[in-house]
């Protein structure tokens, strides 16, 4: 299964919808559509970042301590996570930065580029807990990053071609 099948189908209830809608002002449809547009860009983000030379034993930290279940048990608690460290984890080693994301996709989607600037950081804790939960991380022994980055990286990337693009857009047709 996929991260971004993780999300849709395991961390994306409606209760986590609602949420997401309310603290955005965006639709449920618009928060769904942006989650499943963001979802390869921020991965791509955490792959960058595993795979680059800087020390990358924060990201593995906040993946391995982000639990998606919990996440779903309490959803109005889904701001008040580590989340805008683990965004700027996820953009760390991406050409671009969460406002032009924001207004590109505000453009692209209708929706205010300020409404997506406030859904961004509460995304993270959802490919976090969704990385988390799929590679089991948090049994894992975290002390040996190297063995870490190299399986998350190839989780992320699971055709080995060097994006993550294409292994999610494969899953979401499956949704929308």
């Amino acid at each position: 299964m996929s991260i971004l099948n993780t999300i849709l189908e395991s961390g994306l209830d409606e209760n986590i919808l609602a949420t997401l809608s309310d603290k955005s002002g965006i639709d449920t449809n618009g928060v769904q559509s942006l989650i499943t547009e963001l979802t390869p860009r921020l991965l791509n983000g955490a792959k960058e970042n595993l795979a680059g030379d800087s020390d990358s034993s924060d990201l593995i930290k906040m993946i391995s301590n982000t639990d998606l279940d919990k996440i779903k048990e309490e959803p109005s608690k889904i701001d008040t996570l580590d989340n805008e460290n683990m965004l700027a984890q996820l953009f760390s080693s991406l050409n671009e930065n969460e406002k032009d994301v924001a207004d590109e996709l505000s453009v692209k989607r209708g929706f205010d580029a300020s409404s997506i600037s406030s859904l961004l950081p509460m995304i993270a804790p959802l490919i976090m807990g969704a990385l988390n939960k799929q590679t089991n991380l948090n049994s894992k022994d975290t002390s040996n990053t190297n063995d870490i980055t190299c399986m998350l990286t190839d989780f992320i990337d699971q055709d080995d071609d060097g994006s993550v693009v294409d292994d999610l857009m494969g899953m979401a047709k499956k949704f929308f």
